[in-house]
């Protein structure tokens, strides 16, 4: 097989700014140093650090549960923002298939979500509010649309929550219909 130098470049070009380390040293000592103007004109420094202090992520929430009588998968693709390393702020979408074989029942559940979540060492507090369109009644059956808030927490594997673990409590009782554990909730996730 024979190696072609731009497909080299392109692989080198997307592998090495993760793992080079870039350094600034401020000026030589042959030449002035900035200083704030007297118009208080702000250092480029002190600019760009104020813009990466709101930083963009990206993540996805996931349940699989199955107990012999339902079963349930659900992602949870979703977007945000870390807000000072003290609040993720995120809205994403969701969908769902949940089958329930003691009242012969295959649902889906598509909707939108949005949280916050507040880290505290290797735990955090998680909020959410959720609107869905799913089953709420197996005798008849019946979809509609609903909101529901979530509380809880979770840990994480790190202070950035790059893995975690969630638990929490839906607060409207229409969402048992479309989960394997009640108003119980449990996910897996992790961000981009």
């Amino acid at each position: 097989m024979m190696i072609k130098p731009p497909l080299v470049f392109v692989i080198l070009s997307l592998v090495v700014p993760k793992f080079v380390k870039s350094q600034y040293e401020g000026l030589d000592s042959t030449r002035k140093q900035a200083t704030i103007h007297s118009d208080n004109t702000p250092f480029a420094d002190e600019i760009v650090a104020y813009r990466y202090s709101d930083i963009e992520y990206s993540g996805l929430d996931f349940t699989a549960f199955g107990s012999g009588i339902s079963y349930l998968i659900e992602v949870s693709p979703y977007t945000g923002i870390h807000i000072n390393d003290r609040f993720y702020v995120a809205g994403g979408v969701t969908g769902s298939i949940f089958s329930d074989n003691m009242y012969g029942v295959i649902s889906t559940t598509a909707g939108v979500f949005s949280f916050i979540r507040i880290p505290i060492s290797s735990i955090f507090l998680h909020a959410e509010y959720r609107y869905q369109n799913s089953i709420v009644s197996y005798q008849p059956r019946e979809r509609q649309n609903f909101g529901t808030p979530i509380l809880g927490g979770g840990y994480n594997n790190d202070n950035r929550l790059g893995m975690y673990a969630l638990v929490g409590v839906a607060l409207n009782p229409k969402f048992a219909y479309t989960n394997s554990l009640g108003v119980f909730v449990y996910r897996f996730g992790f961000r981009f």
